[in-house]
């Protein structure tokens, strides 16, 4: 168990953590869903004293859930707003602090990863930016969001070292999706999601269709890796199985184009690279849910049709807009986490969102040239150390799991050039807890859980 409550140094500086959120309470907004909010997260706080993991695996668990909370405000001051999942985020970065000062942790463990030291310099210029910034509050909301995105990758290699661990892992993302995909098929029923030229896309518990699309990706693609992984006689393929094509059923109601591509690239990759049977079946699925439903032909066949007045044509519009507004300021950006507002700053309000769509072109406004570059760098980290740990290991399903999640990296990492993907906060501490999580079991002498 990943206990840290025989320490007494920890249980003391968790207690007055406790004690300090307790306080802010009694000047916050608490109308009945803070209240029960909140003192979820005083739970996990207390959880964390008994089973760190557990409380890690928990906070995984419920941020996809507790999405919507984000407009639960409870707290203010000036223009920075506090609410429930800005304190999970700080959950998350206490839990890591934690377990560096008082968990089992040991430098070794992390000295050989270069994704660690990519992630320390981009939050460093991340950092600097913050004294450049337009707009301070934002800056620091963004960069402590930053910091609970590495959190989860520091825990996943931390807490989470060894094959069994990532199984469980992966389990917990997996099931985590299901009450946003359950409420996104009521939405579907009573005709209750966002209405876009006569469809209803569903968004189930987070704050936009796409969001939701990306999210269930990764658990689509870890349920097929479980299906194609797991003994034919167990009874967990027939539940995963099931699951998936739930999930694919809730992301083709979506219509989320880009997660549309992400999806056959993830196939493609995969099927190419080892399971050719099931990339035959999965292509003849696709071709006949495409030809069943209308309105999933006419969303797929735009990405492909020249429209002055679509989405693709609006998105190289607001793209140009914005290399302007980054040649105003290319080696310094406007400050870590700005770029939405400088685009409404600078950009007609009738030309619809100021959400970059790429996120290359975020990083870019946000820090210029250097946190760009420090990006692009980490990213380059991730996949080496991927490729690396594929080509090392000699655990079948552990060799497998890093064929589908090498995919599922390329196929989000293209598409983050058309969407907000760096913006879902609840894939991103997911994704980064299996990388961490992943290449700290690869390490590990092969064992008979694997």
């Amino acid at each position: 168990m990943a206990s840290i409550i025989r320490n007494k140094k920890s249980v003391f500086i968790i207690s007055l953590t406790a004690l300090l959120i307790t306080l802010l309470f009694l000047f916050a907004n608490l109308s009945l869903s803070n209240v029960l909010l909140s003192a979820l997260l005083i739970l996990l706080l207390g959880l964390s004293l008994i089973d760190a993991r557990l409380s890690f695996l928990s906070i995984l668990f419920l941020r996809p859930v507790l999405d919507l909370s984000v407009h639960n405000v409870i707290l203010s001051f000036g223009d920075l707003q506090i609410n429930v999942l800005s304190l999970l985020g700080m959950l998350m970065i206490i839990l890591a602090i934690s377990f560096i000062f008082f968990g089992k942790f040991d430098w070794h463990n992390f000295k050989w990863l270069y994704s660690f030291y990519t992630w320390i310099i981009f939050l460093l210029l991340g950092i600097v930016s913050i004294f450049n910034s337009f707009y301070f509050s934002e800056s620091l909301k963004e960069i402590l969001r930053f910091l609970s995105i590495f959190a989860a990758f520091f825990l996943g290699v931390g807490l989470l070292p060894s094959a069994k661990n990532l199984t469980w892992l992966i389990k917990t993302i997996i099931f985590s999706a299901l009450p946003p995909a359950l409420l996104a098929l009521f939405q579907f029923i009573n005709k209750t999601g966002l209405p876009e030229n006569g469809i209803y896309r569903v968004f189930g518990s987070m704050t936009h269709p796409n969001m939701l699309a990306f999210y269930l990706l990764l658990s689509i693609t870890l349920a097929v890796f479980l299906i194609l992984n797991l003994k034919r006689t167990k009874l967990e393929v027939y539940l995963y199985s099931l699951l998936s094509l739930f999930y694919i059923f809730i992301l083709f109601l979506t219509y989320t184009r880009g997660a549309y591509l992400a999806l056959i690239m993830i196939f493609v990759i995969v099927g190419v690279s080892k399971f050719k049977k099931f990339l035959l079946v999965a292509f003849l699925a696709m071709i006949f849910v495409y030809a069943l439903i209308p309105p999933l032909q006419t969303r797929f066949n735009s990405i492909f049709q020249s429209d002055p007045y679509g989405s693709v044509s609006w998105r190289f519009n607001l793209w140009r807009d914005g290399l302007e507004y980054f040649q105003e300021r290319p080696w310094t950006g406007y400050g870590v986490g700005t770029a939405e507002k400088i685009i409404s700053v600078k950009r007609d309000f009738r030309l619809g969102s100021p959400d970059p769509h790429n996120d290359y072109l975020r990083v870019a406004l946000d820090g210029g040239y250097p946190l760009l570059a420090s990006y692009l760098v980490l990213l380059v980290s991730f996949f080496g150390a991927v490729i690396l740990s594929y080509w090392r290991e000699s655990r079948p399903r552990l060799k497998n799991f890093f064929i589908f999640f090498l995919a599922f990296g390329v196929a989000v990492f293209i598409m983050s050039s058309g969407d907000n993907i760096l913006n879902d906060t609840a894939l991103q501490w997911q994704m980064w807890a299996l990388a961490g999580s992943a290449l700290a079991c690869a390490r590990l002498k092969p064992d008979l859980s694997a």
